[in-house]
């Protein structure tokens, strides 16, 4: 399964498909879904875990934290997870708002003046990612620290200088900044640093006692890696944690992410009208939905609901993915310190075949019927998109307002060769058809110079593309 973060905006399906509580399949299924990753090398290590109904049913570490040291990963084993931590910076602004100490509708300029349309700025557009605020550390725009550690006001300051990419609520795009602001605000707020509030609040209570925040915590984290499978050198130089600040500055380990997804599921941390801002995509002022939450996106893998959200900080961490079947009460964790995107599509791989083991009839083909027919535009519709996606030549007239504004030229400058990678696209037939509130959804088997996948487009009443993504 490939899905692309940041942007390929897809209908979540949600059909009630929860899974029975079972006995767990045994744990030599997950592991060979851990060792046929392993045995393809695509990183220098990973952490594979899987929590269901209140256990961790299986944890085990593959590869080495560090190659030189041969240093093996465990399930114990520290990683920078990137912007998975943007979730935990979302639940220390709901928690601020359960104690009553701040608003979802506060404004940007109450906490932090000075920054770029601040007067029009809401925590709420910030936790979307609807700010308009340009996006950070681009280390071409600005001289950033790299090293030790490094101040918030430091970094607010320099985000206070960055001109907006477009108004406030105009429109979707990931922006590092958002979450950074938001720690800061935090911190504010709360009158002690956001590192500590994290400690205090969330890894304490929960007991995440191998979990920290910034350089401070660094030391002992894997050891990040760069280049392609078979090719990996030592990231370097190392870039400071600090830097990342709010939007991807924890460290932690599988086990202790279990303790957090176990708390979301079983509402225990935050109160029920918080969980539903977190795990709910939002929408922009004039109503158009978004696919993004709070530090999560909401979508479906057939009928099973999922709320996930991946992380990567450059020269400091590895590719991860924190999956979530809330209404399954199952959680897939994956953590490597292999960079993006050449772990992407393994980790999301691990998620589908984990889910599988539990429903092996998401992989089933749909039951034949006589009534189900291709439409000639779709069909024609399924084959432009992915010419325009592999080719990175993309005719945004073809897109719903919510994709066009997801797909960023750096998403799209990505996606292509991640499509390429399984060969030339040489047929596709229809298999599924679900009509929606908004448009329909369509499943095709594609036959690829490589091997058979599945397409999946959704296609908006007005008939503009809404989502599209490559599936096993």
């Amino acid at each position: 399964m490939i899905r692309f973060m940041q942007g390929l905006v897809m209908a979540a399906i949600v059909c009630g498909g929860a899974l029975a509580r079972t006995a767990p399949p045994d744990k030599s299924n997950f592991d060979a879904i851990g060792q046929k990753i392993a045995k393809e090398q695509a990183a220098p290590g990973f952490a594979y875990l899987v929590w269901s109904h209140g256990n961790v049913v299986f944890a085990k570490g593959y590869g080495f934290a560090d190659v030189a040291a041969k240093i093996p990963v465990t399930p114990s084993t520290h990683f920078a997870i990137g912007s998975i931590s943007k979730q935990f910076t979302a639940a220390c602004v709901l928690l601020l708002i359960q104690q009553g100490k701040l608003s979802l509708d506060d404004k940007l300029a109450q906490y932090v003046p000075g920054m770029p349309n601040a007067d029009q700025i809401t925590l709420r557009m910030l936790l979307n990612q609807v700010s308009g605020l340009h996006n950070y550390p681009l280390t071409t725009e600005h001289n950033w620290p790299l090293s030790g550690e490094i101040p918030p006001e430091k970094i607010i300051d320099v985000l206070r200088t960055d001109k907006p990419d477009f108004a406030p609520g105009e429109r979707w795009e990931y922006s590092n900044t958002n979450y950074a602001v938001l720690a800061y605000i935090v911190a504010r707020v709360s009158g002690i640093p956001y590192a500590d509030f994290l400690q205090k609040n969330i890894f304490a209570p929960l007991g995440m006692t191998s979990s920290g925040s910034g350089f401070a915590a660094q030391s002992n984290t894997a050891t990040p890696y760069q280049g392609t499978p078979g090719n990996f050198s030592e990231a370097k130089p190392r870039i400071s944690l600090d830097l990342f600040y709010g939007a991807g500055s924890i460290v932690s380990t599988a086990q202790d992410l279990a303790r957090w997804d176990a708390a979301l599921i079983d509402g225990s941390l935050l109160h029920a009208s918080s969980m539903q801002d977190l795990w709910t995509n939002g929408k922009l002022p004039n109503g158009t939905p978004i696919n993004y939450a709070m530090g999560f996106i909401a979508t479906s893998i057939g009928t099973h609901r999922e709320v996930w959200h991946n992380g990567f900080a450059p020269n400091a961490g590895g590719y991860c993915y924190n999956a979530i079947f809330p209404d399954d009460n199952l959680a897939v964790i994956v953590l490597s310190n292999a960079p993006d995107p050449a772990f992407r599509s393994k980790a999301e791989e691990i998620v589908q075949a984990t889910l599988t083991l539990y429903d092996p009839k998401i992989n089933e083909p749909a039951s034949p019927s006589a009534s189900l027919k291709d439409d000639p535009t779709v069909h024609g519709l399924a084959l432009k998109m992915w010419d325009q996606l592999s080719s990175g030549k993309l005719d945004r007239s073809l897109l719903s307002p919510e994709m066009n504004a997801a797909m960023t030229p750096q998403l799209l400058a990505a996606v292509g060769p991640q499509l390429q990678s399984v060969g030339k696209l040489e047929s596709i037939s229809l298999s599924e058809k679900a009509p929606m509130s908004k448009g329909t959804n369509y499943i095709y088997a594609a036959r690829f110079s490589t091997g058979e996948h599945k397409i999946q487009i959704f296609v908006a009443t007005d008939g503009k593309v809404g989502g599209y993504r490559l599936l096993p």
